[in-house]
């Protein structure tokens, strides 16, 4: 092999596999950090789908008569379409349309016959939302407290 000279200009192919080498390598990490990334957003669409889901029950028993929340909601589970009321039933379509088959909702009311401390016209929601995700179970629990109004 010849030396180069001063006035020769120019990569060796050595050197050009070398920087290529290199390049390779850093859009190989790159690539895996935009997979991670992916995977990151789909996991918080997933749970701002689950999120906004509970709300949205949690808005329907607030719209419907204090009274029958609890004869409606409790021991709702979208995987027994039999204890779903009819105006939540495209709800929980709606749940397994955008999270996947494996999508289950339940719903437990708690209120004072239940739960000795709960105040007469106060009533405790859980919703618990879950779904499979890249073969792991995930789950989110949404929770709140409805009062009576004028009680």
């Amino acid at each position: 092999m010849n030396a180069r000279t001063d006035n020769q200009k120019g990569f060796s192919l050595v050197e050009l596999v070398f920087a290529v080498g290199i390049l390779a390598l850093a859009f190989l990490a790159m690539g895996k950090l935009f997979v991670t990334s992916m995977e990151h957003s789909r996991q918080g669409r997933h749970d701002m789908i689950a999120l906004n889901s509970a709300n949205e029950v949690l808005e329907r028993m607030r719209s419907i008569d204090f009274d029958d929340v609890y004869a409606k909601f409790d021991g709702l589970d979208t995987e027994d379409s039999a204890s779903v009321p009819e105006e939540v039933r495209p709800w929980a379509r709606h749940l397994r349309e955008h999270l996947g088959p494996s999508a289950r909702c339940t719903i437990d009311v708690i209120d004072e016959n239940e739960d000795a401390n709960m105040t007469n016209g106060l009533i405790e929601v859980e919703i618990l939302t879950s779904w499979t995700e890249r073969g792991r179970e995930r789950t989110m629990r949404t929770g709140t407290y409805l009062v009576r109004m004028g009680s």
